[in-house]
């Protein structure tokens, strides 16, 4: 397992891909006007979707008799993410997209998964050693990267694409 995680296969490579991509086009659907409105509440709603299923299926596993640590942190960090691309399909065919709601859900669903991405990642760190820049750095230059990225699909691109290619 450990060799795997050195050197991914082919299927892992296209797994990781696959997600960047339902990522990417859950963002093509993220209407900014509207999050500034349900912004608050959805954040609200997605940090209680991270903690509640991570605190149950720790709990869950404890009860169960297995030590909390690894095996209730990781039972709970398995069951914290949300799937965006599911709930944006589902909103998509119900035509309710643009809804206020149907922002709030999708809104909800990408800050939890982000939530949840930080705690695989703090997991990943509990197996050894504790070493910031890889814990602590890297996340935060992603966090920085996802922003910038963000600022040039609203400002730079759009006005790019209609001045330079249309």
């Amino acid at each position: 397992a450990h060799d795997c995680q050195l050197t991914p296969d082919f299927f892992t490579l296209i797994g990781h891909t696959g997600v960047a991509l339902m990522i990417f086009e859950s963002g093509m659907h993220f209407d900014f006007e509207k999050a500034r409105v349900v912004g608050p509440k959805a954040c609200a709603v997605a940090v209680f979707g991270t903690i509640l299923p991570f605190v149950t299926g720790a709990l869950l596993t404890v009860i169960y008799g297995r030590p909390l640590m690894p095996d209730g942190v990781s039972v709970g960090t398995a069951l914290a993410p949300t799937s965006v691309g599911i709930a944006l399909r589902l909103l998509g065919e119900a035509n309710v997209l643009q809804e206020d709601f149907g922002q709030a859900i999708i809104t909800a669903a990408f800050v939890d998964d982000i939530l949840s991405l930080i705690l695989f990642n703090v997991l990943f760190s509990l197996r050894g050693d504790f070493q910031v820049v890889p814990v602590v750095v890297f996340p935060i230059l992603g966090i920085i990267f996802m922003g910038l990225a963000m600022l040039a699909a609203v400002k730079f691109w759009p006005k790019f694409i209609n001045e330079t290619i249309m």
